[in-house]
């Protein structure tokens, strides 16, 4: 569209030029072939609103006239004009500032600017589509006016002027975040840039582009299917940890495309975890390196790579249905064995009660047999008997506690040594999805808590009323002796 309208005219030497970030062009005009304003005006017009042209005009004396932006003086201009002498040539300059915006860049002369891709080093191609998709952010338009062409890559698309965007369902951030965890490209802040940006999907037959983007893709997985890799002086170098480590260096400029690198870093990538995914790739790739080079892998290496994962997911299945039957088995003597340790005190005072009664018993027994009347029975030795009896009812209540809360802890201690056990192999949320979030023992803890409150409460009680109905039938009680005994030390000191 921009060069037809400059072809509009009687021209003489165009020559145009085409960058990543400027379009230039200049040609000459004899004085009797010079256009109207209005064919100046229409090429500013013809450049989106998101560029920014600068048309100059300039004679033989170095005069000269400036349209940008569709903005200039008409009186100015036939001022100009006038004063081109007949034999006169003029020579015009078009300039345009390209920038994105909603995604959009500007692409006139698509020959040119693919030319000029082509003979700039895959580092500086590298760092230039870098820029222009970090400005773009999400999906990047080549808006392009001079070529019928039309292809895409999950990121990019070349698309005919006027043509409607394809939609874009492909997260490039999410991608690059996957890519970051996963593997470390030491250049990443310069080259921010993954294979997917340059995979094509939709591609153009004969296009040029085809070659060194395939090139790229090839160089980009390497590089994220590595440990750790560098790009530097035309070199790309890097390891890969696996079953051995495994060292290469790529001359970036010689380097053949391989799309099984690319259905790698894709497998790995996709869907799934990412890190079970690329440390299995590693193990087999640093395997297969010992005979091959990288850039060689085959067919045989990615069906290597996804038989070993099948493997290993197989192996994941069975650790976790067996931790799932562990955890059911856990949880069900948990159930079954809640009520024995909430009525473990229970058992212990029904025990410790009896035992009292027991001996009260042997007591009025032995009385009854004997000759003394049973008025008599709580004699002091018999009180002083029967309270160190509750005195030692007290103290076992505070052992049977302290076992019924060790208890308590191994249950709890068992059970987090069955969770911890398993977190090499699945994630946290899937920890607390079996175990439904520790719900079980929670409740096991609460009402186990709330069950020997009670029994403490109603032991301690048990005992103060012992005590005092003691003291009230006893006939010497040992509570009135026992407080004289404290006045008299008290008065003493």
């Amino acid at each position: 569209m921009l060069i037809s309208l400059i072809k509009q005219a009687t021209i003489e030497k165009l020559n145009t030029k085409e960058r990543m970030k400027v379009y230039e062009s200049s040609y000459m005009i004899h004085k009797e072939n010079i256009p109207e304003s209005s064919y100046f005006t229409n090429i500013v017009s013809a450049v989106p609103k998101r560029d920014k042209i600068r048309i100059t005009l300039s004679n033989e004396s170095d005069d000269l006239f400036i349209f940008n932006n569709n903005v200039y003086d008409a009186e100015k201009y036939k001022e100009f004009m006038d004063g081109i002498l007949d034999d006169e040539i003029l020579e015009v300059r078009v300039k345009i500032d390209k920038t994105i915006e909603d995604g959009y860049f500007s692409v006139y002369d698509y020959n040119e600017f693919i030319n000029d891709i082509l003979k700039l080093p895959i580092e500086k191609v590298l760092r230039a589509f870098s820029q222009l998709l970090k400005e773009a952010e999400r999906f990047l338009i080549f808006d392009i006016f001079e070529q019928v062409t039309m292809f895409t890559t999950k990121t990019m698309c070349f698309l005919p002027h006027g043509c409607e965007s394809v939609n874009c369902e492909f997260d490039r951030k999410q991608q690059i975040i996957k890519c970051k965890e996963a593997s470390y490209f030491y250049n990443f802040d310069i080259y921010e840039v993954i294979p997917d940006d340059f995979k094509l999907q939709v591609c153009s037959p004969g296009n040029p582009l085809n070659e060194l983007f395939d090139k790229i893709v090839t160089l980009l997985s390497i590089s994220f299917i590595s440990t750790s890799a560098s790009l530097q002086d035309n070199q790309l170098r890097g390891a890969i940890n696996g079953q051995r480590l495994m060292e290469y260096a790529v001359d970036v400029e010689t380097l053949a495309s391989n799309m099984i690198l690319y259905k790698i870093y894709n497998w790995i990538y996709e869907s799934g975890n990412a890190i079970d995914k690329i440390i299995i790739a590693r193990n087999i790739i640093s395997l297969h390196c010992k005979y091959i080079s990288i850039t060689e892998m085959d067919d045989k290496v990615m069906a290597s790579i996804q038989s070993n994962y099948n493997l290993y997911l197989k192996e994941n299945v069975k650790e976790y249905l067996e931790l799932k039957n562990k955890v059911a088995e856990f949880i069900s003597d948990i159930v079954s064995k809640t009520g024995e340790y909430a009525c473990f005190l229970l058992n212990k005072f029904k025990s410790n009660v009896i035992a009292i009664f027991a001996f009260l018993f042997t007591v009025i027994l032995a009385n009854i047999v004997s000759d003394q009347p049973l008025s008599n029975i709580f004699t002091r030795d018999i009180t002083i008997l029967l309270e160190s009896v509750l005195i030692a009812s007290f103290l076992y209540l505070f052992i049977c506690y302290a076992q019924s809360k060790y208890e308590i802890n191994k249950v709890c201690d068992s059970y987090k040594l069955l969770k911890n056990n398993y977190l090499d192999i699945l994630t946290q949320e899937d920890l607390n999805d079996i175990f439904d979030n520790d719900r079980i023992i929670n409740n096991m803890k609460s009402t186990i808590q709330k069950t020997r409150k009670n029994y403490v409460i109603a032991w301690i009680l048990f005992i103060v009323i012992a005590f005092c109905v003691v003291e009230l039938v006893s006939v010497d009680p040992t509570v009135p002796k026992l407080i004289k005994f404290l006045k008299s030390i008290g008065n003493i000191c």
